[in-house]
């Protein structure tokens, strides 16, 4: 069963919440359907009397109170937790407050058929909810009927026993395969949603990823704003191509990217900036610290068999403000330039002084 091995990973939260987000609004209409539903066998009740029931209007009107408050609840968060309970609680409420109604009619032998409609509702309510969840609350409608016999004594209840089963099988069965279609739905978008962020010949981030990691042009990773801006440039790449052919280039791309990916940490971010560029977003990461990281990406290329030729880098480093993150973007690449134009195959880094801007590359002062 593919959701309840996924549930033992990591990602089950994600995955349970995008299932809840995908079908929120079907749960939604599935809770208030089945309230107002339950509400509406007020009538058969008042036929099976042969007059207005007044015995079952409370049983039968009292699940609208759990119904405002679900309400409430769905407009007050978008947990899945939170609500797939609340939904599975407001179907064993509906249960009891039909069992209610039951205990005051004179003929109880319709029973069965109120119970039938229950084991569909459950299986409506499963479509948002963890499949775990939901199963286990839809058995629970077995133990709701033998409680519920100790007081209705219901004529007919092993007709009711042998109908419900198969059903519950049945149901169960249903609601595994329509988890399997969400799971398989959910995996491609996966998919998509990468491709539009993925660079597919080095694996690493393209600029799409911006657009999840910038709010009103501030990076949104981390608080602090104490994050470093690498960008990397390889030397003479033109040279690679048209000696080597655009394949063997593309080899020696894949090569440098995993390099740097080996020397960043799990949490940076590492870009294909365009062409032969690469911008490493380091969060919790002084300047200091990222000329380091720089130098040893920088070393760590020179020295790598790429299997085609040997390639170097260059490297500007710069801090982020905090305010603009194009503007740290802007000095790393500023510095990348001192870089390329001082020799190649060296890491420069971009501090801002009080009067003037100063570059430093190798131990060098460079001033503009």
């Amino acid at each position: 069963m593919k959701e309840l091995k996924l549930l033992m990973t990591e990602e089950k939260n994600t995955y349970l919440q995008a299932k809840f987000d995908y079908y929120r609004k079907f749960n939604v209409w599935v809770v208030l359907c089945a309230c107002i539903s339950s509400v509406g066998y007020f009538v058969s009740d008042c036929q099976l009397f042969g007059r207005f029931a007044w015995e079952t209007l409370f049983p039968r009107t009292f699940i609208l109170i759990p119904m405002i408050f679900y309400i409430i609840a769905n407009r007050a968060t978008n947990n899945y937790r939170v609500l797939a309970l609340i939904t599975q609680v407001i179907m064993h409420m509906i249960m009891w407050c039909t069992i209610c109604s039951i205990y005051y009619l004179p003929d109880k032998t319709h029973a069965s058929e109120g119970f039938i409609i229950m084991h569909l509702l459950y299986m409506a309510s499963a479509f948002a909810s963890p499949l775990l969840l939901v199963t286990i609350s839809h058995w629970l409608i077995l133990f709701d009927i033998l409680v519920s016999n100790l007081f209705n004594h219901y004529a007919n209840l092993d007709i009711m026993l042998s109908l419900g089963i198969p059903c519950l099988i049945g149901i169960t069965l249903v609601n595994c395969a329509l988890s399997n279609v969400f799971y398989d739905n959910y995996t491609i978008r996966k998919k998509l949603e990468a491709s539009l962020v993925i660079d597919p010949l080095t694996t690493t981030y393209n600029r799409n990823i911006l657009n999840k990691i910038v709010r009103e042009g501030k990076f949104i990773f981390d608080r602090s704003g104490n994050i470093s801006v690498l960008m990397i440039d390889i030397d003479f790449f033109k040279n690679v191509n048209d000696k080597f052919g655009h394949s063997n280039g593309d080899i020696v791309l894949k090569s440098i990217a995993n390099t740097i990916q080996s020397c960043v940490r799990g949490n940076d971010y590492v870009l294909r900036w365009g062409g032969e560029e690469f911008v490493v977003l380091m969060p919790a990461c002084s300047k200091s610290e990222a000329v380091g990281v720089a130098e040893r990406i920088r070393t760590k290329i020179a020295g790598t068999d790429n299997t085609i030729c040997p390639v170097t880098v260059s490297v500007g480093v710069a801090g982020y403000n905090g305010i603009d993150y194009q503007a740290s973007i802007r000095h790393a690449d500023k510095a990348l330039y001192v870089a390329k134009q001082t020799g190649r195959n060296k890491v420069v880094s971009y501090s801002k002084g009080a009067t003037t801007d100063v570059l430093c590359a190798n131990g060098l002062n460079y001033s503009n």
